[in-house]
């Protein structure tokens, strides 16, 4: 009986075990020394460099352990005009890739009209790196596959 109120025990530990930005930051290390990103507490802005030696972001990342929750936001070309017909349209091929994609969500901003793409997941039951990894490649993923149409908006 010890042994069940222990290994009980030691698993309560682990599942409730809270995701931060020192986790996230441990794994954005492994995913490989070439990965530049600025971190200010819980938030992550990863960073390409271009042609030129500036940097540019492309992803922007949010773990809050108070909600449990972690927020992958990728930036994308897309850009939604402000009004018109052409507005219209965008917002016709913004609800087709959503409705094309499980798992990412595109999103405009309201007050810039720039598209983004998002993925946002519960840490309740903590993160492993393998989930993380995947879930960025992913999201990455549904960007690149989609770059053309986002650029055309």
């Amino acid at each position: 009986m010890k042994n069940i109120i222990l290994v009980l025990s030691v698993l309560t530990a682990v599942s409730i075990a809270g995701v931060s930005g020192d986790m996230v930051e441990g794994y954005l290390g492994q995913i490989g020394d070439e990965l530049v990103y600025e971190r200010v507490e819980n938030e992550f802005m990863l960073l390409a460099e271009i042609e030129d030696g500036s940097q540019i972001p492309y992803m922007y990342i949010l773990v809050d352990p108070e909600m449990e929750g972690c927020l992958l936001v990728a930036l994308t070309p897309g850009m939604v005009p402000q009004s018109g017909a052409e507005r219209t349209a965008a917002l016709e091929v913004i609800a087709q890739l959503n409705w094309n994609n499980t798992w990412v969500k595109f999103a405009i901003d309201p007050e810039t009209g720039e598209v983004s793409a998002m993925y946002t997941f519960s840490t309740e039951n903590g993160l492993g790196f393998d989930s993380f990894a995947v879930m960025l490649n992913l999201l990455l993923g549904t960007v690149d596959e989609n770059w053309d149409t986002l650029l055309a908006i």
